[in-house]
């Protein structure tokens, strides 16, 4: 008898066994970083299968489904922000294939729901604020920067110019110098030689 139970178990083993689904290498969140995640699913694109891009999908969105459930609202956000910019990425390409991503889709607005999400959404926009004010106080220096330099420029122009007039009008009051005391000269020796 234990013999038969031990047999009946074993059966019951293999057939549960073959029942579960065995997670694509690549796409078990347990195993993988979202990037890998997504790495694997670019090869299964490449593959051109719709079959196999479609069983991808489904083992994806299982596994999102599964994170939805436990308590890691950082974690399936990573996933999900990873994996959502990948179908929209090439949403062309799913589409080409007939594959529906409504599923997924579904899933991606559920993990917007999160409360940990929205939060993080929020973080994310405060984040990409802050960056675009930086770099619009970093162009706004830098045009100031470029105008005073372009104000020093002029004014060093207008300075060097007003240097230029003055040696100019220096030289030709020195001419004219000359020439009047030329002619003064000129005049006395013509008035001694009379």
């Amino acid at each position: 008898m234990k013999k038969l139970f031990a047999l009946a178990a074993f059966a019951a083993a293999m057939i549960f066994g073959a029942c579960t689904e065995k997670i694509e290498e690549g796409l078990d969140f347990s195993k993988a970083s979202a990037d890998e995640v997504v790495s694997a699913l670019a090869e299964k694109l490449q593959t051109g299968d719709a079959t196999v891009i479609t069983k991808a999908l489904e083992t994806v969105k299982t596994q999102l489904d599964k994170l939805l459930k436990g308590a890691d609202v950082a974690k399936v956000t990573e996933y999900a922000s990873k994996i959502k910019a990948f179908v929209e990425e090439n949403a062309e390409t799913l589409k080409g294939f007939n594959i529906d991503v409504a599923p997924l889709a579904a899933v991606f607005d559920q993990v917007s729901a999160l409360p940990g999400a929205a939060v993080e959404e929020a973080t994310d926009a405060a984040e990409d604020a802050v960056e675009g004010a930086v770099d619009a106080a970093e162009d706004a220096v830098g045009d100031a920067v470029d105008a005073a330099k372009g104000a020093v420029n002029d004014a060093v122009d207008a300075a060097n110019k007003a240097v230029n007039d003055a040696v100019d009008a220096g030289k030709a009051a020195v001419e004219e110098g000359k020439a009047k005391t030329n002619e003064a000269i000129q005049n006395a020796a013509d008035k001694i030689k009379l």
